[in-house]
């Protein structure tokens, strides 16, 4: 069974079932549906090789993410369900926060062995904006890429983080520290701007206790808890920079035999799955991570079909407020 003959059993032109193979989003649903449920039932395989190669494209797009964590997972399936409706396929690369595993992908993309990167933060900024390479399609997620004009799509960290902050001022705290993420890694330095912001408009010293920074770990997060605890006084409230680090915290609250939410209250950022379902279920900033997937790949596909995509695409954030936290004790 070939092109010609799936053409002829259906009566349209051969360009018609190459649109539904290659470019499915210039059809009109019904159009493409029949076409699709003709090449399934007559059992017609393209050549994808040789389709490529006439194309000079790969139908394929790499994700790079820093870490293989449920967040970035979300946003990896969000990046797959606007790639099946662009006709795409996408990998997962993990770049463990390594500034020359990212530079590999983007010289893979750039020797034709993909189309584009959906870069989901990036380890070095600065090392991305030295870059003298030839730069193929690229598009951030999660945060702007410092000297690159990449399209972006993001959240505002440092707007999220003030309401985080506020959220635990407004319950009457003034004892507040914060876990904050890697240093290098903008996304952390804009939640850490926040709560600084949030602290100094309530005219408190948002340095007061130790500046923790870490790895965005459940383990660290335990750490940085023992280390805050054992302060005098100590805080009576903790914003984790994310909600891995804020359920490390939880824990070693836990150990100390203090209850979560009366003695001590901890807010995250993220709303993973573990939010959630952890006991007790954690206080959060909700990230729309399967949106900010999906968008960043409509992006994507805007660039590969030489359409202007949109410069900054910014998505909400919003306050979860669930067990751990309350009113500081007394």
């Amino acid at each position: 069974m070939n092109i010609k003959q799936v053409a002829a059993e259906l009566g349209v032109s051969l360009a018609t079932v190459s649109r539904a193979l290659s470019h499915p989003h210039l059809l009109r649903a019904e159009t493409r549906e029949r076409v699709l449920a003709a090449i399934d039932r007559l059992g017609y395989q393209p050549n994808l090789i040789a389709r490529d190669l006439r194309l000079r494209e790969s139908r394929l797009v790499f994700v790079v993410v820093p870490s293989l964590s449920p967040f970035f997972l979300e946003v990896f399936r969000g990046v797959e369900r606007g790639a099946r409706e662009g006709g795409y396929t996408v990998l997962m690369g993990h770049s463990e926060r390594d500034p020359s595993r990212e530079q590999l992908f983007l010289d893979q993309v750039a020797s034709r062995r993909a189309d584009g990167v959906i870069l989901v933060t990036s380890a070095e900024p600065g090392l991305m904006a030295a870059r003298k390479r030839h730069m193929p399609p690229v598009v951030a997620a999660l945060e702007t890429i410092e000297g690159q004009a990449f399209p972006t799509v993001r959240v505002d960290h440092r707007k999220a983080s003030m309401d985080a902050t506020n959220h635990l001022l407004a319950l009457g705290h003034r004892r507040i520290a914060h876990i904050a993420g890697p240093q290098k890694s903008p996304m952390a330095a804009h939640r850490l701007e926040g709560f600084q912001a949030a602290m100094a408009a309530a005219g408190l010293d948002a340095t007061a206790y130790p500046q923790l920074a870490g790895n965005f770990t459940v383990a660290f997060g335990e750490e940085a808890m023992e280390a805050l605890l054992a302060c005098n006084p100590p805080p009576t409230a903790v914003f984790a920079a994310n909600d891995e680090m804020a359920v490390g915290a939880i824990q070693t609250i836990k150990r100390a035999g203090l209850q979560v939410g009366r003695d001590v209250s901890v807010i995250g950022f993220d709303d993973q799955r573990i939010a959630s379902l952890y006991e007790p279920s954690l206080t959060t900033i909700k990230v729309p991570t399967e949106e900010l997937g999906y968008r960043s790949m409509l992006s994507l596909w805007d660039l590969l079909r030489g359409r202007p995509a949109e410069e900054d695409t910014v998505l909400q954030t919003s306050l979860i407020i669930r067990s751990t936290t309350g009113p500081p004790p007394g």
